[in-house]
Order: C-alpha cells, then sequence, then structure tokens
C-alpha cells in the first residue's frame, strides 16, 4: 500500500495522542477519549458552573437590555460545556448534550443538511421528550436541498408545540442557504457580529441539471423569512443582488441594516480561562 493510501491518524486537541476515528467532539475540537474532552472544557469554559438561564429570557421578553443579552447570549454559546451532559451522536454532523439539570438539550448541527437530518432532530426529542424544557440548536451549516430543509422546519415546528427552541450561529461559524430559515424557526434567534451568512436563489432540478429560480426564492420569502419578521424592504434590496450569484454578510451586516433576521447579537467579547501567575513565598520580604 502506497503512503498516500495509508489512514491518516487524528489527532486529541488535549492530550495530542494519536487515534484513527473521532469519538468526541465539542464545537469543532476533537478528543481521543472523553476524559480529554472534559478536562478541555473545565480549563477553557471553568466560568460557567451551575449557570441557569434567566427566567426573562426563558419568557422570551421583547424588552431585553443590550447589556442583559450580551452577556446572557455569551452564556449560552458555552453552557454545555459544566452541565454534565450526557453525549449522543446520532449521525454525522449532529451532536446532543443534554442538562438534566434544566432540561436544555443542545443540538449541534454541522455541515450539509440531508435526508436523515430531520429524523435525527425527531429522535432527539423522543429521547429526551419527558424531561425536555428547552431546545438550544446551534447551526454552522451551508445548507442543502429545500425539500431537506423542509423536513427539519416541520420536526422543529413539532418541538414548538412545547417547548421553547432557540437557534444560535456562533462567532465564525456560517449560516448559507437552507440553513437560514432553519435559524428563523427559533422563538429567540442568536448570532454573532462575526458570524457568516450566504444568500442566493432557489435551485430547481430539471432533467438536464438544476436552474436558479427566482419566482422560487420568492415563495421562500413569504413561507419562512416574512413570518419571522424579516423586513420585506431588505428583502426585496437583496432579490437584485442575489441573481446569479451569492451575497456574503456578516451578523454585523445583518444587524446594521435591521433585516430581523438576527433578533439578539451575541457579545464580541468572551472571558478566557487564564491560570494565575505563581506566588514567590519569599517575594514581598523585602518590603517589611
Amino acid at each position: 500500500m502506497r503512503r498516500s493510501q495509508a489512514c491518516k491518524h487524528q489527532v486529541c486537541d488535549y492530550c495530542g495522542g494519536r487515534f484513527g476515528m473521532v469519538t468526541h467532539r465539542w464545537r469543532g475540537d476533537k478528543f481521543c477519549r472523553r476524559t480529554c474532552k472534559n478536562a478541555y472544557l473545565r480549563e477553557n469554559h471553568r466560568t460557567l458552573s451551575g449557570w441557569v438561564i434567566p427566567r426573562f429570557f426563558v419568557a422570551g421578553g421583547a424588552c431585553l437590555a443590550a447589556a442583559i443579552a450580551v452577556s446572557v447570549l455569551t452564556l449560552l454559546l458555552l453552557a454545555s460545556a459544566n452541565a454534565a451532559p450526557s453525549e449522543e451522536q446520532p449521525a454525522a454532523g449532529v451532536s446532543l448534550e443534554f442538562n438534566k439539570e434544566d432540561g436544555t438539550l443542545y443540538i449541534d448541527l454541522s455541515g450539509p443538511i440531508v435526508a436523515g437530518t430531520a429524523d435525527n432532530v425527531r429522535a432527539a426529542l423522543g429521547k429526551y421528550g419527558t424531561t425536555l424544557n428547552r431546545v438550544v440548536l446551534f447551526l454552522d451549516s451551508a445548507g442543502g436541498r429545500v425539500d431537506d430543509g423542509d423536513r427539519v422546519i416541520e420536526a422543529l415546528n413539532e418541538i414548538k408545540l412545547r417547548h421553547q427552541l432557540i437557534t444560535v450561529v456562533p462567532h465564525g461559524k456560517l449560516c448559507a442557504s437552507m440553513c437560514i430559515p432553519i435559524f428563523l424557526q427559533g422563538e429567540d434567534r442568536l448570532a454573532a457580529r462575526v458570524s457568516l451568512w450566504i444568500f442566493h436563489e432557489a435551485a430547481q432540478r430539471q432533467a438536464n441539471g438544476e436552474r436558479t429560480d427566482m419566482a422560487e426564492t420568492w415563495r421562500l420569502f413569504r413561507k419562512y423569512y416574512v413570518p419571522a419578521g424579516v423586513a420585506v424592504s431588505w428583502l426585496k434590496g437583496i432579490a437584485p443582488m442575489i441573481k446569479g450569484a451569492d451575497l456574503w454578510q456578516t451578523g454585523g451586516d445583518l444587524i446594521s441594516a435591521k433585516s430581523g433576521i438576527i433578533m439578539h447579537p451575541l457579545g464580541d467579547r468572551t472571558e478566557r480561562a487564564v491560570a494565575p501567575p505563581p506566588v514567590d513565598a519569599d517575594r514581598g520580604r523585602d518590603l517589611l
């Protein structure tokens, strides 16, 4: 077997050890075993122990102060770190963490939206349904087929019948194409100013391939964007810009334009866990 055909080893992001199959993930980091993952989370996100979503945020109040929103939403990004979660990975690109203390299910959807994604969401709801209070859906996806996205949205609507749904696009993550209507299903929608967004025309499958269709694009706008509170004037403004092209926006662009897509911006600043400098027992004696 040539070297190029050999299986490449993965390297644990905590201990540096090599392993052939990824067994534990957290927000893009890979770990060879759960103890490495838990140690990494303890060392990098220690400030979140015992965190609970404030009552006013759970109620979805419309008058959230900007300072409160920043602090709460930054915590929301990291809440699963020290929540003593039970972990599942039902399929590639979808991972679950459940906080038994407050009944919050964190769903991390990364990668393309495929036919089985909706089934995985429903399976998660069935697994934790009796003890579930709310669902926080983290998104990092370039989208997928419209019909696959429609099925995911149907599953999310089933969640919203009994539970609160919060959607999040974290710092530096992507939400493009059919990912955006999925994001719009959140009763509270949180995103970072440095998140990335791509808008383009919807495509219709034909015998000789796919072709873009502005009529289908407007159907999706009316079905998913307008009911979620996205400004029609903003949609009309981007319509000519996405004909035959991809329109790239940042979360900051969407917030500044008052598009209505992002309800609450995530804070631009997060605390880093830095160990205090060592204390020298003899230091300071000359000052006495």
